[in-house]
């Protein structure tokens, strides 16, 4: 092979690092200039020009106005990402619905749907996000150009599949597959934290963070781990699973995660198994939002319950921060409802446990999303996919292929 051949899929693969970088540059830091762009990447005004203008071509960004004048030469035209010139659905598949929203590429929600689940096996599961694809598809001007899925357990990423899923009781499903042939879309498949943690990552309080953690609390309890900017997932996409670590051996008994978990102390079921037996002012079979109105309306053993919970999310907290040492811990899940009584005690302990100032020094922020943010963070997984494969793509290649 000639020297310019071998060289010409390195000039490539440069450039695409480049558009990467790029765009990168205008999503977290737009508006932004041309020249600032140069000066920020330490790249040539020629290669950002070349760039942003293929860009603009693509409509990956827009020229969204002129910078203010500062009395010397042209006034500078700002950068922005246009999240709206496309559209993504993002599913949380539950062990009870599939939940759905159609958003722009900002995950900003277009059209939302619930669609109740007879079961949870695959065929039925599948043919329910399928159903819900094609409902939010009519609504679109044909410029829908993903799928991200989210669900609880653990998922092979790359491949598409679900590994184990307790809650679901799947095992090796291939679901990326089965939705990409039914829908003629791309599919990206995630954890359900790990997808909260992509849009944290993308459009949250994570955006500004290179390493932070999102921890859910809700019908289960998970981790999701950015660092130095990454997701982590860990060599089999099993990262994370923060509801099986055992806090007390042969301790209270959880539904999935089992005796003495962290999920047995802290999920919406732990919790209602503990009021049962410490919490005369329950009525049976009431649920997690009655035994918050017991707590609010002053219920001395419900605000204890509470109390408890909050310490035992102190330790586990505590935990984390002196193993990942965060600059950032993202309280998140239905089980922010009860933040004003977890959330409390839960500092004092971190504060109290962390290695030196550590767990004073780490920023705790909450965010009460329910099912219709878990489908946002799923979108958020299309969404980051396009616009990345997108922003990448060399001139040589056909849309929807990249370099590699």
């Amino acid at each position: 092979m000639r020297p310019s051949a071998q060289r010409a899929p390195a000039r490539e693969a440069m450039r695409s690092t480049n558009q990467l970088a790029v765009f990168h540059a205008i999503h977290r830091h737009g508006p932004i200039s041309r020249v600032e762009l140069a000066a920020l990447l330490r790249l040539s005004p020629a290669s950002i020009t070349d760039i942003t203008s293929e860009m603009i071509e693509r409509r990956l960004v827009y020229e969204a106005r002129e910078a203010e004048s500062t009395g010397v030469g042209r006034r500078k035209v700002l950068l922005e990402v246009d999240y709206g010139h496309a559209a993504v659905v993002g599913i949380k598949v539950s062990n009870v619905a599939v939940h759905a929203a159609l958003t722009d590429l900002k995950s900003d929600v277009l059209s939302a749907r619930v669609d109740a689940l007879a079961s949870t096996d695959v065929e039925t599961v599948v043919g329910a996000v399928v159903g819900a694809v094609e409902a939010l598809r009519a609504e679109t001007a044909d410029n829908l150009v993903g799928i991200g899925v989210s669900v609880p357990g653990s998922v092979d990423h790359a491949a598409g599949t679900v590994a184990y899923s307790p809650l679901l009781g799947w095992r090796d499903a291939h679901l990326a597959e089965a939705l990409e042939d039914a829908t003629g879309l791309p599919v990206v498949v995630e954890n359900d934290v790990n997808a909260l943690a992509t849009a944290e990552a993308w459009f949250g309080r994570g955006s500004e963070a290179e390493d932070f953690l999102v921890v859910t609390l809700g019908r289960g309890v998970g981790l999701g781990i950015v660092l130095n900017g990454e997701l982590y997932r860990g060599p089999r996409g099993g990262a994370g699973e923060l509801g099986h670590v055992v806090l007390e051996p042969g301790g209270l008994d959880g539904m999935y995660a089992g005796r003495g978990t962290v999920e047995a102390y802290l999920s919406d079921d732990g919790l209602l198994r503990q009021a049962r037996t410490s919490v005369p002012g329950l009525p049976p079979g009431a649920g997690v939002d009655a035994l918050l109105a017991l707590a609010e309306a002053g219920d001395r053993e419900a605000r204890a319950l509470f109390d408890r919970a909050g310490t035992v999310l102190g330790r586990t907290l505590s935990m984390l921060v002196n193993l990942f040492a965060p600059s950032l811990v993202v309280l998140a899940g239905e089980g922010m409802r009860a933040a004003s009584y977890l959330v409390p005690p839960a500092r004092r302990i971190l504060a109290a446990y962390g290695f030196g100032d550590a767990g004073e020094r780490t920023e705790i922020a909450i965010e009460p999303w329910g099912d219709d943010a878990w489908a946002r963070g799923a979108a958020t997984l299309a969404a980051s996919y396009y616009l990345e494969r997108e922003a990448s793509r060399t001139g040589g290649e056909r849309p929807g292929e990249t370099s590699n």
